[in-house]
């Protein structure tokens, strides 16, 4: 990439968060330019971008070309079937209000903010007691949602009851009813260099957003996004947003118990539980951004060991090294998996817990390292492919990282001996919705 590239590709992380570095990202920049003006340089287009008058508005336009607005009514519905719309208006009653204040960012086209407003009004009666806010950064999105009309591929997942009570059909298309648009409202905002919106809010959605951005943009936004959630409200972010992050190794928390729990164990939609509103929820760092400290307890049973040996039930190297990390000592994590390896040079757990552990420390040559080697010893361990992508990911090697997320697709199972161990705690499907989210940003940015 030259310098010309370089500049811009960090002028659109600083203003937006998206990340367009690495090694075949800048077609993707390249191509936006393109979609701007045919023959526009980097090097001009950092002097346009510069220009006191003017200048705004083309970094605007810039955005606008490089943004993703890949969306769908319906998208991933087992997350959304999974709010509870009953108890988040009698939380927001309890409160004061009237309705469930409910917040999309990054609602792109708008077909999430009118899915929601569907199932609103189909859990709670035709005068939904909700109000959504639904913000984007695009402002051209942000006109098209607004519009409210959609083709086939948008709506193809709406069932023909729900799409006869709420959507118009108007020729090949389809227009959004007027008893939903009085409950959505959009506004444009930049989830990276603006402050949340000045209310509370029982629900947040921001799904398939943080994929695009780094992992201390994505700290910032989520604690942002956590500043305005009520208590007791619900922050639902996308599985592939959670496990394509890496933790913040600075917020960290004393472990809870020196047992295996695998980094992607969070789930959906988990009711924050009641905490002073400006405090700043904890982290584990098995815990991927978008479950805090604050959310309900899994109802699951205790979470089997990663290992087939019983190395949480004593003080095993493996053990020690699981409790280091869990309390954010990444280093002494990383030396306790070398007294696991000099005991076993073939234990692809020990492996396996040192390259997220260096994951983590934001270590990314070595953690693809010890990635590599848990493969090879276990070239069916598909957890290890999808971090292992996470970790080429953070090095800006899209060719190899491409590799790996194919890797981790085809050998996930959960009739592999060591999923079957870790099924408990990995949802299968979340991973592999990782890595099909993460494919697709790759194959957008190539």
């Amino acid at each position: 990439m030259s310098a010309d590239l370089e500049q811009l590709a960090d002028l659109v992380r600083d203003r937006s968060g998206i990340v367009l570095h690495g090694r075949h990202r800048i077609h993707s920049l390249a191509a936006g330019l393109a979609k701007l003006e045919p023959g526009l340089d980097a090097a001009t287009a950092l002097r346009r971008a510069r220009e006191p008058v003017g200048g705004k508005a083309f970094v605007a336009s810039l955005l606008e070309a490089v943004a993703v607005h890949e969306t769908f009514f319906f998208r991933q519905r087992d997350d959304l079937d999974a709010i509870d719309w009953h108890a988040l208006l009698a939380t927001a009653r309890a409160s004061g209000s009237s309705a469930v204040r409910t917040w999309v960012a990054g609602c792109s086209t708008g077909e999430e903010a009118w899915t929601l407003a569907i199932l609103a009004t189909e859990a709670l009666g035709e005068a939904a007691a909700v109000s959504l806010l639904a913000t984007d950064l695009s402002a051209a999105a942000l006109r098209r949602a607004e519009r409210g009309r959609y083709g086939p591929r948008s709506v193809r997942h709406v069932e023909a009851g729900l799409r006869e009570r709420y959507l118009d059909p108007v020729g090949a298309e389809w227009d959004v009813g007027e008893a939903l648009r009085r409950l959505v409202h959009f506004r444009q905002h930049n989830l990276v260099t603006d402050p949340p919106p000045g209310e509370r809010f029982e629900l947040i959605l921001c799904r398939n957003v943080l994929i695009y951005f780094d992992p201390p943009t994505v700290e910032r936004v989520v604690r942002s996004l956590e500043r305005v959630l009520a208590p007791g409200g619900m922050l639902v972010l996308g599985a592939a947003d959670r496990l394509c992050r890496l933790p913040d190794p600075a917020q960290r928390r004393a472990p809870r118990a020196a047992r295996p729990v695998a980094p992607w164990r969070a789930r959906l939609g988990r009711p924050a539980r009641e905490r002073a509103p400006d405090a700043a929820p904890r982290r584990s760092w098995r815990t991927p951004v978008g479950e805090s400290d604050a959310a309900a307890p899994p109802a699951v049973p205790p979470v089997p060991p990663v290992s087939a040996s019983p190395a949480a039930a004593g003080p095993t190297p493996l053990a020690a090294a699981l409790a280091a990390a869990d309390a954010g000592r990444m280093d002494e994590a990383v030396a306790a998996t070398e007294r696991a390896l000099a005991a076993d040079p073939l234990d692809a757990d020990a492996h396996y817990i040192r390259g997220v552990a260096q994951l983590v420390s934001g270590d990314g040559p070595a953690a693809a390292a010890s990635l590599r080697r848990a493969l090879y010893v276990d070239p069916g361990f598909a957890l290890a492919a999808f971090q292992l992508g996470r970790a080429y990911d953070l090095l800006g090697d899209e060719p190899a990282a491409r590799r790996a997320y194919q890797q981790a697709l085809r050998t996930l199972s959960p009739d592999h001996e060591r999923q079957q161990r870790l099924v408990a705690s990995a949802d299968l499907a979340d991973v592999a919705s990782a890595c099909g989210a993460r494919l697709a940003a790759l194959s957008q940015a190539s």
